[in-house]
């Protein structure tokens, strides 16, 4: 594969010295290096995060290639409680772009959001307009969830079960997207994947979304 085997191994090390589990090496559709610490094996997933950002936004644009959606539509369209509030101009562009201008302070994203809210959409949903759509960029957890309502409205279908059918299955990878306690699937965080499941993720994404 033309890759330098004594360049790939120092990479591993260095992954290995910065408390890595996993480091997976693609070329041109090819696993040509595989290394596993702390009981990691080809198999093992674990909670990526925000990495979850990027399989939703994945979703969304499965979805406007399906036609379900245009990410240009005001997401008010899709979440009735906005119509008629100053969120009503949102668009599902600038949910994914962070730009939407929902309300954010750290305790209300990181704690309230995160950790204790039992009902994430609803906790997103019900929060206020901050600034005017597109004026201000903040990395917004809750935001971010309001596409699960989003999507579940465009598609008619969970985005859990969306993602399986539409993005998981189709590149053979075993993620799965996390639910609230109430059962919501977690747009911002909380999927589940392999490193082997990363490595497809992104190598659909070198292909620019093409897998085949």
């Amino acid at each position: 594969h033309d890759l330098d085997s004594i360049l790939l191994e120092q990479a591993a090390d260095f992954a290995e010295e910065h408390a890595s589990d996993c480091f997976v090496v693609t070329r041109d559709g090819a696993i040509v290096g595989e290394w596993y610490w702390n009981g990691w094996g080809e198999t093992t997933e674990q909670n990526v995060f925000s990495v979850t950002k990027s399989f939703t936004s994945a979703l969304v644009g499965i979805a406007q290639q399906r036609g379900e959606l245009e990410i240009t539509d005001k997401a008010s369209e899709y979440i009735p409680e906005w119509m008629g509030t100053p969120s009503e101009g949102v668009t599902i562009r600038n949910l994914i772009s962070n730009d939407s201008g929902r309300y954010w302070d750290l305790w209300t994203d990181y704690v309230r959001n995160y950790a204790l809210a039992d009902d994430k959409t609803a906790h997103a949903i019900g929060l206020g307009q901050q600034y005017e759509p597109g004026t201000v960029w903040r990395y917004n957890n809750s935001a971010i969830q309001t596409l699960e309502p989003v999507l579940n409205a465009a598609t008619g279908m969970d985005v859990a079960d969306y993602a399986e059918q539409h993005l998981f299955e189709p590149l053979g990878m075993s993620s799965s997207y996390g639910r609230d306690r109430a059962g919501n699937p977690v747009t911002y965080a909380d999927v589940s994947a392999s490193c082997r499941d990363l490595a497809r993720f992104g190598y659909l994404y070198l292909r620019g979304g093409r897998w085949s």
